[in-house]
Order: structure tokens, then C-alpha cells, then sequence
């Protein structure tokens, strides 16, 4: 199997990583934290119409917005499960084309940095486990479903990848 990634590709890798970065540390006090609504999570929802080149995106925006992280080095480990579950994103809705799955991902991807980002948090600081993993689900649930959801069906009607960038075409693994 290998990857074509083209030029736009780089492009598109590198604008949704300067946004989602750029949204991270201007609104870093919703965006670090036990109680937090990392609002570019919200992005999360272009990631299936982007394809690889989202997901790459996605990750790369997640490691260099956790380099401001108070939580410090630690935090950039967050990036693996980060990429791991924007590319279940992406792969799921590739191979069903059933909107509703982003839905079922985003929550999935939800649960999985709940998970560690509040197991992160609760060792830093001591913070009750159960409880900041519940906290860091439900932010990311608001901005990856409750926002990301309308993004990803408001950016798939309007069709608007299409027309800022020609016939984009998704890169595919061969």
C-alpha cells in the first residue's frame, strides 16, 4: 500500500494545523485544563471530507498547539490517540458513506482522549480520575459532535472543498 499525497494535500495539511493550533492557544483558557471545550476539536468534523490529508492536518495541529500545553511535555503524547482516532474518523466514513458515523466516531473520539487526556490531567495534578475523564469527554463531545457534526454537514452540502479547490481529489492509498 502506498500513499500519493500532492501538493494541495501539503497545503491543506498545513492550514488545518495552523488553524486548529492558532484556535488552541487563543483560546487556551477553554483549551488546557480539567473543565475544557477545545473549540478546534470542532474542525474534527472536515477531517472525512478532507480525507488523509485531514487527518494528517488534525494530528499535526494537535502536537504543535500540546507544545504551549501547561501540562508540558506529557501533553504531546496526547498526539498518538489524537491521530489514531481522526483517522478512524476519516476511515469509517470512507468506507460506509453514512454521515451518521461521523457522529459515532466523533464520540468514539471522544471517549478515547476523555480517556487519556483526563488520565494525563489526574496524574499531573491529582485531580479524581473518573471525574476529569468525564469532564475532558463531555468538552470534547461538545465541540467534536454538538459543533462538528453541523460543520461536516454544512461543508459536505455546500460542497465548498470542491469549489475552493477545483476537483479535489482525496488522496488514496494504493
Amino acid at each position: 500500500m502506498q500513499l500519493k499525497i500532492q501538493a494541495k494535500d501539503i497545503a491543506l495539511i498545513g492550514i488545518y494545523a495552523a488553524l486548529y493550533a492558532a484556535l488552541v492557544v487563543v483560546l487556551g483558557a477553554f483549551s488546557y485544563g480539567p473543565i475544557q471545550v477545545r473549540i478546534a476539536d470542532s474542525m474534527l468534523g472536515a477531517v472525512p471530507l478532507l480525507g488523509i490529508a485531514g487527518v494528517f492536518g488534525h494530528t499535526l495541529g494537535v502536537f504543535v498547539s500540546n507544545m504551549f500545553s501547561t501540562a508540558g511535555p506529557l501533553d504531546l503524547l496526547n498526539t498518538i490517540p489524537s491521530f489514531v482516532m481522526s483517522f478512524v474518523v476519516y476511515y469509517v466514513y470512507k468506507r460506509t458513506q453514512n454521515d451518521y458515523t461521523v457522529i459515532a466516531t466523533c464520540l468514539a473520539y471522544s471517549v478515547v482522549i476523555g480517556t487519556t487526556v483526563g488520565w494525563m490531567l489526574s496524574y499531573l495534578y491529582g485531580l479524581p480520575l473518573l471525574l476529569t475523564i468525564a469532564y475532558v469527554a463531555i468538552g470534547n463531545i461538545i465541540a467534536s459532535v454538538l459543533i462538528g457534526w453541523p460543520i461536516f454537514k454544512v461543508l459536505k452540502k455546500t460542497g465548498i472543498f470542491q469549489r475552493l479547490l477545483g476537483n479535489y481529489e482525496k488522496p488514496e492509498a494504493e
